[in-house]
């Protein structure tokens, strides 16, 4: 019902145009939530059914805010067709799908109505628009994100990578940014960890933490540790591992597997590596 309403509200504000010019490989890029300016059509599109992006918007008490999020992700270009004859203002883009969101109990969270969260299939969304600043704008972009847990579709085993190389990266423990309470989506690798101290018991780990480069050195020093510790504590709240075989370690941004310089490399750098002492 909530997706119906968001599909009827948002048409309604921006009068959706379905021209012939839109890229075919970007025919199904638009959710189906998700409607556009009269006029302009799909230049090109960056899809990926799972990824994490950071979005940069200035809060509306002026603050700079970094947000992380991860799920269906979706960056769409709309470019302006050339024999529309209209002067359409950035400040009339953004207004628009501003207008929609509150429609249907969404939020702005940005100054210039660049930055939104609603809801939709069931899940939370977040929606930047970029580059909508022009007096005739002749194009703009729409980043969403979808916020789903990644469908696992590899397998690996905990044993045979400790005693191959003596430890194994774990990406799939998972914290809000800059805090060390373990996210719910979590679960299943912390079971792996469990599972894999259960049948082995002889063995000890250190559970280290790893950030990118991200704030401060001593922050992440801190922060790595504090995420460590949630782990350790898990395993021996939840797991009944005995707290004597495991250590907490937090490592910070010390030990990168991948440059800091790009979305994908930090992605690589924040990790927990269980280690066999």
């Amino acid at each position: 019902m909530k997706t119906i309403q968001l599909i009827t509200i948002i048409l309604l504000y921006t009068l959706v145009s379905y021209g012939q010019t839109d890229k075919p490989a970007c025919k199904d890029s638009e959710p189906s939530y998700l409607g556009r300016m009269k006029g302009f059509y799909i230049d090109h599109c960056e899809l990926s059914e799972y990824k994490e992006h950071e979005f940069f918007y200035h809060a509306l008490d002026g603050n700079s805010v970094r947000l992380r999020k991860s799920g269906d992700f979706r960056r769409i270009f709309y470019s302006k067709d050339k024999s529309d004859p209209r002067a359409v203002s950035g400040d009339q883009i953004r207004l628009n799908y501003a207008n929609a969101i509150k429609k249907i109990k969404g939020k702005c969270l940005s100054e210039r109505n660049t930055f939104f969260s609603f809801m939709a299939n069931g899940n939370e969304v977040f929606m930047a628009i970029e580059n909508a600043d022009d007096s005739d704008d002749r194009g703009y972009n729409v980043v969403l994100v979808e916020v789903k847990s990644m469908n696992q579709e590899v397998e690996f085993s905990l044993k045979e990578g400790i005693d191959k190389d003596g430890k194994v990266a774990l990406y799939g423990i998972l914290f809000d940014v800059a805090k060390s309470d373990i996210k719910p989506e979590s679960a299943e690798t912390l079971k792996q960890i469990t599972t894999y101290l259960n049948d082995n018991p002889a063995v000890q780990i250190i559970v280290a933490g790893h950030t990118d480069n991200t704030g401060t050195f001593e922050g992440n020093m801190t922060l790595s540790k504090a995420r460590a510790e949630s782990i350790k504590n898990y395993l021996v709240t939840t797991g009944k591992i005995a707290a004597s075989r495991l250590i907490a370690f937090g490592v910070g941004q010390a030990c990168p597997v991948s440059t800091n310089d790009t979305d994908e490399g930090r992605t690589l750098n924040r990790r927990v590596e269980i280690v066999k002492q």
